[in-house]
């Protein structure tokens, strides 16, 4: 009798000391603290977009600012060129009748999703 109640007794300890085996979530390691690889892993991939986009940004920024310096007849020097994620916003005071030929060489880089013209024509003298 002794002998069966020891062997359930260790039946039963092992039984409980496996309850809290569980498999790794994806993207997390053995031993590690909950959710520790896993949020490493996710700002890393954060903030390799961010970087990513900022490339983007700026290699957008660089082909409008070149379409509009090659344009002839054309005020380029005076346009600030900025991008965010396709958005092309396009400031400065060039004559009024270069703004709609400035936008339309903006719209036409390829990237470009949008262009926010806040071109402005200097008053009148």
């Amino acid at each position: 009798m002794k002998r069966r109640f020891s062997i359930l007794v260790a039946c039963l300890g092992l039984a409980l000391a496996g309850c809290n085996d569980r498999p790794a979530e994806p993207g997390t390691t053995t031993g590690a603290a909950p959710g520790t690889t896993a949020d490493t892993t996710e700002r890393v991939d954060t903030n390799a977009n961010r970087a990513g986009q900022a490339v983007d940004d700026a290699v957008l920024t660089t082909k409008v600012k070149t379409a509009l310096l090659a344009e002839e007849g054309l005020d380029a020097g005076a346009i600030s060129v900025s991008s965010e994620k396709g958005v092309v916003t396009l400031t400065g005071s060039i004559p009024a009748t270069q703004v709609p030929r400035a936008d339309a060489v903006a719209r036409k880089v390829e990237g470009v999703q949008e262009v926010i013209n806040a071109l402005a024509a200097p008053p009148p003298s």
